[in-house]
């Protein structure tokens, strides 16, 4: 779930909604967005940062994310991701997975390649 001031650019048009709900399993059927295939076809994820992610706190920014040709979503600006334990990362450029198959989610580390990841 993406809050803030956040432009998702080019799915269908840009858009600048309060909140935005973005899929990280790789099975929705509106790519970019979340329509909830996760919870049918059983993906689970404890939503918490990889051991190694670089610590952030909250910046004031603008983030554009814009969903790559059959790959992650890419954020430029201040991005602040939370974990589930309430840890954070921050970065001004930072590859999100969104083909579920990650080893670092919820950050990209190419697996949509061998995974034949389309959106």
């Amino acid at each position: 779930m993406v809050s803030g001031r956040a432009l998702l650019a080019g799915a269908r048009g840009a858009k600048t909604p309060p909140t935005l709900v973005l899929c990280r399993c790789g099975l929705s059927r509106d790519k970019p967005f979340c329509d909830g295939t996760h919870t049918r076809m059983g993906f689970s994820e404890p939503g918490l940062l990889p051991a190694d992610a670089p610590p952030g706190m909250s910046m004031p920014g603008e983030v554009t994310i814009t969903p790559t040709l059959d790959g992650p979503l890419e954020c430029r600006g201040p991005l602040t991701v939370m974990g589930a334990d309430g840890r954070t990362a921050a970065g001004e450029r930072t590859l999100l997975c969104r083909c579920g198959f990650s080893r670092t989610k919820p950050f990209c580390d190419g697996s949509h390649e061998s995974a034949g990841f389309k959106a």
